[in-house]
């Protein structure tokens, strides 16, 4: 889950400087423009774990050509959910984010550069909300509550509302491009933007939103949409899972700090680990190496604290009341290049939730009991799964490496998994490629913007939300009583008034 290292167009200049102030936004604040991608940022209104009002920031990028025809419109929203960053200058509202505009600057050019029909330039005439995270942005001085599903959903979705009601302002003034009567929104994102993209689309689906914004589907990459599958591939696989060789071990975390993020997450967030500590679960020795003093600073990209894992892996170790020798320091890390650092979990983790991780039969069911630590931990990471536990009603692209070490393939097959019927019709996977998790990333954002293959993912996306009936499809299969129309809307029984519906899977007309 890295910030990827990409190389993209480098259009990157006439940047506006300014500071946050922490109140909501009555206008959008312009930030720059490269090519056709004018960016804005703003604050909003929203709710944090707790409940209580918070004001989080985002970033808003829209189509603006230099000389728009009198028919140019905005014909798509995408939902933009980044990936895992430790530094707050990653987020996308920051003026230092180059990376990310330039991705989006190439993502709103003219025409898309995808060998698409001219009619698919609904792609490309966009308006792109990304939203910071709570953690991040005009929140920069708060934990960042990191895969916490549904609140990050939640959140995301409060972005969409309020930055879509500020560009309607800019519209009125004639200041940005109106939206099209047939506009149509999509979600998309990579590692944990991708588990981010898909809880957003849960979340809409179950709050009745995704009518309103005429949502067609989400494109997930390599995403951690099952926490637990995820953590069980770091205790078992020793580099054969899925088919595909790969240098990872059984006992290894090929990328240290996400562990301690997931914890620290599940700790703020849910209500069965607000009597827990990172110190029961983590050791003293990790914790000594300063990850959780890195992490709360923002300052530090995840480069960064490799090279800090790698001086300490050659130098030993001063914490203060404790030393740890290059010896010691050799039990907890290993180094397989320059400045790239895995964890041993036998060093990571306590023993008890060492223990308690690697006892496979922990893991038959979810613990329902209360107060014990490691099963309150292993309750919470279940319940932000969003690979099972709900029906998507919309389709779903998923890229997925068989390779990946970091969020590994079980994440694609848990949803498999969870939802049998539906492949190719529900949902589809491309696991073609067999890189690992950076690597892939980089590949996921250059074919996002050259000529790859995601012109067509999009327009998959789209056929579902103009007919319903690959969706309702898969729904009939379970529920052969079920009658919907031809959007897919669940009907409360058969209908009586004529028309054309779905019924097991068929189309049925009622005269």
């Amino acid at each position: 889950m890295e910030r990827n290292t990409f190389l993209i167009i480098a259009l990157l200049s006439c940047f506006v400087s300014g500071a946050w102030a922490v109140e909501v936004s009555d206008s959008l604040k312009l930030l720059n423009t490269i090519g056709q991608a004018t960016t804005y940022t703003y604050n909003y209104p929203s709710k944090n774990a707790a409940g209580e009002d918070v004001v989080l920031s985002s970033a808003l990028v829209a189509w603006s050509p230099e000389e728009p025809k009198e028919t140019d419109g905005i014909e798509t929203l995408h939902i933009y959910s980044h990936f895992t960053i430790t530094a707050d200058h990653e987020c996308p509202s920051s003026e230092l984010n180059l990376k990310e505009r330039a991705l989006f600057a190439v993502l709103l050019k003219d025409e898309y550069g995808m060998g698409l029909d001219p009619a698919q330039n609904f792609i490309s005439h966009a308006v792109i909300i990304a939203p910071d995270y709570e953690g991040y942005g005009a929140t920069s001085d708060v934990p960042h509550p990191y895969l916490a599903q549904e609140l990050t959903a939640r959140q995301v979705l409060d972005a969409v509302d309020y930055g879509l009601k500020l560009y309607q302002k800019h519209v009125n003034d004639k200041r940005v491009l109106p939206f099209k009567s047939d506009w149509r929104s999509f979600g998309f994102g990579f590692s944990q933007g991708g588990a981010v993209a898909l809880a957003v689309q849960r979340y809409m689906e179950e709050q009745g939103l995704d009518e309103q914004l005429r949502y067609r589907g989400t494109l997930c990459g390599d995403g951690p949409y099952d926490l637990i599958a995820t953590m069980r591939y770091y205790i078992e696989d020793d580099g054969d899972s899925y088919g595909q060789q790969t240098d990872h071990r059984k006992g290894l975390n090929t990328m240290p700090m996400v562990v301690p993020m997931i914890i620290k997450g599940m700790i703020d967030t849910h209500p069965d680990m607000k009597n827990h500590a990172l110190t029961d679960y983590l050791s003293q020795q990790f914790l000594d190496t300063g990850i959780m003093e890195w992490l709360e600073s923002k300052e530090y990209v995840i480069n960064d604290i490799h090279e800090k894992w790698y001086d300490q892996l050659q130098e030993g170790l001063d914490a203060g009341d404790r030393q740890y020798t290059v010896d010691q320091m050799a039990e907890l890390f290993q180094s397989p290049k320059k400045n790239r650092v895995w964890a041993h979990l036998d060093k990571l983790f306590t023993p008890a939730f060492y223990k308690y991780m690697t006892n496979v039969s922990n893991f038959d069911a979810v613990p329902t009991k209360k107060g014990d630590a490691c099963q309150d931990l292993h309750r919470a990471l279940a319940d932000n799964s969003v690979s099972t536990g709900w029906e998507p009603k919309h389709r779903i692209q998923f890229v997925h490496s068989k390779g990946d070490m970091v969020v590994p393939y079980a994440n694609y097959l848990s949803f498999r998994d969870g939802h049998p019927d539906g492949e190719d019709i529900l949902y589809k996977i491309d696991d073609s490629s067999t890189y690992d998790h950076i690597d892939m990333g980089t590949l996921f954002f250059l074919r996002f913007t050259t000529l790859g293959d995601y012109g067509k993912y999009f327009q998959w996306l789209d056929e579902n939300g103009t007919t319903g009936i690959a969706t309702t499809n898969y729904m009939n299969r379970s529920n052969p009583e079920a009658w919907y129309d031809l959007q897919g809307r669940r009907l409360s029984g058969k209908p009586s008034r004529p028309g054309v519906y779905i019924n097991n899977g068929k189309k049925r007309v009622i005269k």
